[in-house]
């Protein structure tokens, strides 16, 4: 799947819409961050020269000869013996090397003429400044190409008088969910019909990765219908996915309708849930058939179809973090095939422990929603012993408390 994906052509937006986007291009720092020395406290800008020696019992009395406020500059450097009072975030003067908080000295009425300050201690050069450059220096990478946007990200670009920035496009998509026994989500139950819980699960999902979901519609079991909708779509979407369809019943509309289509083939994946899938890049458009059973969507969207559309979008990073876990209760596996456990996670000393989500049966919704991760059982394991590791894909973390 991911070799028949090529990014799409970056797009440049304002960095207030940049969130979550994937970073197309390098950004360097144009300047020093901060771009000048200054202050990190209200205080009295001072030579530590001028300090040495000072003491409670002996503290150095400097004449204060300007006050530096923040977006100012001192009008001349400052001479040996003399203070300037200054702000937080404004320029160190010319000649003084470090700050003095106000809490830590003496003064006379600010007010009065000829304001004066006593310092009853030594001081380091560089102590309550923030030099030039010290965040990030002029010409260093400051966000590499692939990131994902974070709002401190935004902050950065921000600070570096970026307002533009390229990332990638957001993926248009259109899905499509079979079944003639498929109800609206507020329609009553009828007997053998169940409401579409795929469509809004897949949507979700699909916007949650950062896809623009164009169009989401019900198809019943048509292969003709289903055929020429997906043709329709192929033609004005970058990613078209179908749920359902496409394991070896005798009224599977998509598995039906892809002799038609050209360039998609049917495939049986070695993993479960999630065995029967479609995969396809049709004049470069994206394709997935996934089956029907909703744990079937989540794990295929997860394992297969995620990755893919952050590739699209082109992002560096594909894949959901993974952490090592261990098995709280013996797992029965099948060796030949990657198994996808819906598990809770809890912190127990240094390790996070996984429990499944009761039964692991591809209809059941629940250990869906209550699930913290997928649990990767690996082909060669037949069997996993309580306390065994596995890699597991984070969904969610726990709730905090």
């Amino acid at each position: 799947m991911l070799a028949a994906v090529t990014p799409l052509p970056p797009e440049t937006v304002p960095i207030a819409a940049a969130r979550g986007r994937a970073l197309r291009r390098a950004i360097l720092a144009a300047h020093d961050l901060p771009p000048f020395a200054n202050s990190s406290m209200d205080g009295f800008a001072v030579r530590s020269a001028d300090l040495d020696g000072a003491s409670a019992a002996a503290p150095r009395r400097l004449p204060v000869v300007a006050v530096i406020p923040a977006g100012r500059v001192a009008l001349r450097p400052l001479a040996a013996g003399e203070a300037m009072r200054i702000m937080t975030g404004a320029a160190i003067p010319e000649g003084a090397d470090a700050v003095v908080p106000f809490e830590d000295v003496e003064r006379s009425d600010p007010a009065a003429a000829g304001e004066q300050v006593l310092i009853p201690r030594p001081v380091r050069a560089g102590e309550s400044l923030r030099a030039a450059g010290a965040d990030l220096r002029a010409g260093a990478v400051a966000l590499a190409e692939g990131r994902e946007l974070s709002v401190h990200d935004l902050a950065l670009l921000a600070a570096l008088g970026e307002p533009r920035v390229p990332v990638g496009p957001r993926p248009r998509a259109v899905v499509f969910s079979t079944g003639d026994e498929l109800l609206e989500v507020d329609e009553p139950l009828r007997p053998g019909a169940i409401r579409d819980s795929n469509l809004l699960l897949l949507t979700q999902m699909l916007e949650e990765c950062g896809a623009v979901v164009a169009r989401a519609e019900r198809l019943p079991d048509d292969a003709a219908r289903v055929g020429a909708r997906v043709r329709e779509a192929l033609a004005e979407a970058d990613v078209v996915l179908t749920i359902g369809g496409v394991s070896a019943g005798d009224f599977d509309p998509v598995k039906d309708s892809l002799a038609g289509l050209g360039a998609i083939e049917l495939w049986r994946v070695a993993m479960k849930p999630g065995r029967p899938q479609a995969f396809g890049a049709p004049g470069g458009r994206l394709f997935f058939g996934l089956p029907g059973n909703p744990a079937s969507v989540a794990c295929v969207f997860e394992a297969l179809v995620r990755p893919a559309l952050r590739k699209l979008q082109g992002h560096a990073a594909l894949d959901r973090p993974r952490i090592p876990v261990r098995a709280t209760e013996a797992i029965h596996s099948r060796a030949g095939r990657t198994d996808f456990i819906r598990a809770t996670i809890e912190r127990r000393g240094d390790a996070w422990w996984a429990l499944a989500c009761g039964e692991q049966i591809s209809g059941h919704l629940t250990p869906q929603s209550r699930a913290h991760v997928l649990a990767v059982v690996p082909e060669e394991m037949a069997r996993v012993e309580a306390g065994a590791a596995l890699e597991a894909i984070v969904l969610r973390w726990p709730d905090a408390g």
